[in-house]
């Protein structure tokens, strides 16, 4: 990550940085930051230097080097980050396709029909667990090539299939095998979170979406709190609302504008569940980017 961080002139980024392998991103961050809201996507989180803290549904989930986070499905979230002295944050998101994810599963169950990984009785999307030693080299491998052009661009897929095959094999396996599952509760809960990710600025009914998702409406809500931790209406909220931060902070969209675009009728409700969410009102969160 360091030799990344040298090769593609890095020293000053704060932040996400998209690599030349689709849906790998990289991370680093000198100053780090204080607790905040943020939304994290579904995907594996390898830290390589410094320490991170999630807290969602009540607990506080810590990660740092040495660490995998493994996130099932896109989640609202609180985050704090802390550089260790005098060396920042380094880090490495793999964002996991559904057909890779799918041919994966498919491949080592029909190599192995003792290969099965059943629930641990913990129904959190988000699992931290020591990287073992093969997804420890499958991560090395994907980093030696985004130090490569001719690798990154001839191998690069290839590397990501890697990382996620080990990934499935590991501890935090089981995560991402019943994600796999397309007819079980906790796939068909990630295709609605799909679908809002998407379709955010546009009415979302709770009702419409539960009817999608082939449940009534009581067995919806708690199968989608069940999975993320809040609400439909707390998840469409706060999806909207980090958003239009994202929109006023990197974009530069006024206000009212911002609102519009994630599906706000009122600026100055908009105004108020900003600030309620960010501690800050969005003219300020402009003025801090």
């Amino acid at each position: 990550m360091q030799r990344y961080v040298e090769v593609e002139g890095l020293h000053d980024l704060e932040g996400d940085y998209p690599t030349k392998i689709e849906n790998v991103r990289f991370y680093r961050s000198a100053k780090g930051h204080a607790r905040q809201p943020t939304m994290y996507k579904s995907g594996l989180i390898v830290l390589g230097q410094g320490q991170k803290a999630l807290y969602a549904g009540g607990n506080r989930i810590p990660y740092g080097a040495g660490d995998c986070l493994v996130m099932g499905v896109p989640m609202p979230v609180e985050c704090e980050a802390f550089p260790n002295e005098d060396e920042p944050l380094l880090g490495l998101g793999i964002e996991i396709p559904l057909p890779i994810l799918q041919k994966q599963v498919t491949a080592i169950k029909s190599h192995s029909a003792q290969i099965h990984m059943m629930s641990r009785g913990n129904e959190s999307s988000i699992r931290r667990e020591p990287i073992d030693k093969h997804f420890e080299k499958a991560c090395i491998r994907l980093m030696e090539a985004l130090c490569d052009d001719l690798q990154a661009t001839a191998l690069g897929q290839n590397l990501l299939e890697e990382a996620v095959f080990f990934a499935l094999l590991s501890n935090s396996g089981d995560t991402l095998f019943t994600l796999a599952d397309q007819e079980g509760k906790y796939a068909r809960i990630a295709a609605i979170l799909q679908h809002i990710h998407t379709h955010y600025s546009g009415a979302l009914n709770v009702g419409e979406l539960a009817s999608t998702a082939s449940m009534s409406i009581s067995a919806f809500h708690s199968a989608f709190k069940e999975v993320t931790l809040e609400s439909p209406v707390q998840y469409i909220k706060k999806v909207r609302l980090n958003k239009a931060r994202e929109l006023i902070c990197f974009e530069q969209k006024r206000v009212n504008e911002a609102a519009d675009l994630v599906g706000y009728s009122s600026a100055a409700q908009f105004s108020r569940e900003f600030k309620r969410h960010f501690n800050q009102s969005p003219k300020e969160a402009s003025f801090s980017a």
